[in-house]
């Protein structure tokens, strides 16, 4: 029951802050940004404006508006001159596709890594494997210890890396930035919860269905057409993910039957957690649009909200108070025989795979387009699986590789163009 309580506990308070917190202005309005807020960028600036007038300075200011042609919620791409806003995950950042040595800057090494064609993509396959491999870990720490001690953990030690960036967050995404907080701590919380009893693979697999979560919520939200010819790639990838998560969940390898026989709670826990990110993943890119520059701020404070609402979940959760229950707090949790392993993980999934992960992102992200970084972050499923095979050697059946494989393909169909699909449609 405790469960139950938690889901509805943070379900609520998600759904009341939602329809209470202005989060931002519409983003297809025009807007001002600095369009310097690259290193590059500013050098040119400097060098263009070596001593700028007020009035210079405010003509230097350009305006963005929505490119008509992208629509699909994972492609987004908002046009500057100079620079564009790229969006993938959840995440917003300025476009960076520029040689700085061009304007007579010196380049660091990471910065030469990063002006490569490999460098960028890189790193974002390397966040993709990262995330794919939470599933695994998740299910290694809920084996040692109570779901609710590890996630907490794993939070706060996310939140105490990511703190630095606190202060540098825009006071006007306070309430907003908090109530993305509590969809992702939502997602987080449901994660694990479905860990307990799901496979680590079907979590990710259905979590994946995060891909529909954002087209409905700007149908919901912003009005946006969802027609068939309107959004024609919404439908595609929401027809194979359904397809994929149907044969998934339903199909009986064994006796090459459909029933409903195999869902359980854990399955309804991972969809939830798709609901919870996926509604994250909207309103955090609904800011981010409009400050590209506070992507690591807003980030530092949904991790910081996921981390006391975890904290909640400790207390509902029963065991704190009990004789074994200082074990698991931070940090007698390395220093307890029993728990080091496990210790270990929650450091690895806190720093690594949740608070370096998302700088990794963030700093590769404006050097690709977001339809390619969409596609890149799609794979991570595929790396769940590996994990999962290698750390728990978790077998598949047949169902298991074509829901995922279809799943999979409705990620990176999401990232296409409507207009790719012009040719299916009579040109009127």
């Amino acid at each position: 029951m405790r469960i139950y309580r938690l889901v509805a506990l943070t379900t609520g308070t998600c759904l009341m802050a939602i329809t209470s917190v202005p989060v931002c202005r519409s983003f297809s309005s025009v807007r001002t940004i600095n369009p310097c807020a690259t290193a590059s960028c500013r050098g040119r600036f400097r060098a263009l404006h070596q001593s700028p007038s007020a009035t210079e300075q405010e003509e230097s200011v350009t305006t963005t508006t929505q490119d008509p042609t992208i629509d699909a919620p994972a492609s987004l791409v908002f046009y500057d001159d100079p620079d564009g806003v790229v969006c993938a995950r959840g995440v917003c950042v300025l476009a960076d596709f520029d040689d700085g040595e061009l304007y007579g800057e010196p380049m660091s090494i990471k910065e030469k890594f990063l002006n490569t064609y490999l460098g960028p993509r890189v790193l974002l396959a390397g966040a993709s494997v990262l995330y794919g491999s939470n599933f695994a870990l998740g299910t290694i720490m809920n084996e040692a210890m109570p779901p609710s001690a590890a996630t907490a953990a794993r939070m706060v030690m996310a939140a105490l890396a990511l703190s630095p960036f606190l202060p540098k967050l825009n006071p006007a995404f306070s309430a907003s930035a908090a109530l993305c907080g509590c969809f992702t701590a939502l997602g987080y919380i449901s994660q694990s919860l479905s860990l307990i009893s799901t496979s680590p693979t079907t979590v990710s697999f259905i979590g994946a269905a995060v891909v529909l979560v954002c087209p409905v919520l700007e149908f919901v939200v912003d009005k946006k057409p969802l027609g068939l010819k309107d959004a024609p790639q919404t439908w595609l990838a929401a027809s194979l993910c359904l397809l994929g998560v149907g044969i998934l969940e339903l199909f009986d390898p064994v006796t090459g039957l459909f029933g409903v026989e195999a869902v359980g709670f854990g399955d309804f826990l991972a969809l939830l957690q798709a609901i919870g990110f996926g509604t994250s993943f909207f309103l955090t890119e609904r800011m981010m649009r409009e400050s590209p520059d506070q992507a690591l701020p807003i980030t530092a404070v949904q991790v910081s909200m996921s981390a006391l609402l975890c904290g909640v979940w400790c207390v509902l959760d029963g065991w704190m108070g009990s004789d074994s229950s200082s074990m698991y707090a931070l940090p007698n949790m390395f220093f307890e025989p029993t728990l080091i392993n496990a210790a270990w993980v929650v450091a690895w999934t806190g720093l690594i795979t949740t608070a370096m992960n998302r700088v990794i992102e963030t700093t590769a992200l404006g050097k690709v387009s977001s339809a390619e970084a969409s596609v890149i972050l799609a794979t991570e499923p595929l790396f769940a699986a590996v994990f999962s095979a290698w750390l728990l050697t978790e077998s598949f059946g047949l169902n298991d590789y074509v829901g995922g494989i279809l799943i999979v393909a409705a990620c990176f169909a999401s990232a296409l163009k409507p207009a790719q699909f012009d040719r299916f449609f009579d040109k009127e």
